[in-house]
């Protein structure tokens, strides 16, 4: 499908998006961006994945000659302008054309806007499997571009018919996904990695529906051996919510099915995204 998107204060189709070949994202991997998307065609905590956007530029020092508001009104008329059932929505910005191939000049700005699509219902009705992949991401509170390891994990995951690869170190202890956040549940206790990670805005909306409905959540370090404990396991991100986990490699998550706790986080999350 079709769509238009912004880039440096024009708006193009797809096939005029056009990026230099000497730009830091191409030769290094060095940009930024965020990822968002619609329910009823309304942007879902837009303001969140803004801010984020511009903590993920102010980390790693990229410039962004644009304001919030103004990104924010380029978010909202990219969504009518493009007029899908849904929409996903990618805010971008490149490290730009360096001379030297290595220091971050003005940056390209993009948003780019697709139709977004939804996982199969099955996986939320019987749960996925997840793999795990030694790795711990170089500064995890920002959304870069450079998604090497992300992309070999994933790879490697599809390999072994899972459906997301969750990061762990040599000792054991596991952080978060290529493209979401982890959670276990012990004991009608939700727990989740707090350090090291990026903060999810999906992850910070269960954090808030976890304490709406009562329940304890413990923000701490996870290890491996603490899954042999869970009774339930689930990923937050913006493309997959909040997606149940009954396998860790070839570990089998409590009985192996969708947990109760899961089931209500998915209810409350479903209630709270209608209402938008």
């Amino acid at each position: 499908m079709k769509s238009l998107n912004y880039f440096n204060n024009t708006w193009l189709d797809e096939k005029n998006l056009k990026i230099s070949a000497l730009d830091l994202s191409v030769m290094r991997g060095f940009g930024i961006f965020d990822y968002l998307r619609t329910y009823d065609n309304k942007p879902f905590r837009l303001n969140d994945h803004i801010d984020r956007f511009f903590n993920s530029a102010y980390v790693l020092g990229i410039k962004i000659r644009l304001t919030k508001s103004q990104l924010k009104s380029i978010v909202l008329k990219g969504i009518k302008k493009n007029n899908f059932k849904e929409t996903n929505i990618r805010i971008v910005a490149s490290g730009g054309v360096s001379e030297d191939i290595i220091t971050p000049s003005k940056p390209t700005i993009m948003v780019l806007f697709s139709l977004a699509l939804k996982y199969p219902k099955q996986h939320y009705l019987k749960g996925v499997k997840v793999i795990t992949y030694l790795h711990k991401r170089e500064f995890a509170n920002t959304k870069s571009l450079n998604y090497l390891t992300g992309v070999m994990a994933i790879q490697q995951a599809k390999r072994k018919n899972a459906i997301e690869a969750i990061y762990i170190d040599d000792k054991k202890r596991i952080y978060e996904g290529t493209t979401s956040n982890f959670f276990i549940v012990i004991k009608n206790k939700v727990i989740t990695p707090k350090k090291d990670i990026l903060s999810g805005v999906t992850r910070q909306v269960v954090l808030e529906i976890i304490r709406k409905l009562k329940i304890r959540i413990i923000e701490k370090s996870i290890c491996f051996n603490d899954l042999k404990q869970s009774d339930e396991a689930f990923l937050t991100s913006t493309n997959k919510e909040i997606m149940p986990v009954v396998k860790v490699n070839n570990l089998v998550i409590g009985n192996g099915k969708a947990g109760s706790i899961t089931k209500k986080i998915m209810d409350e999350f479903k209630i709270l995204t209608k209402s938008t």
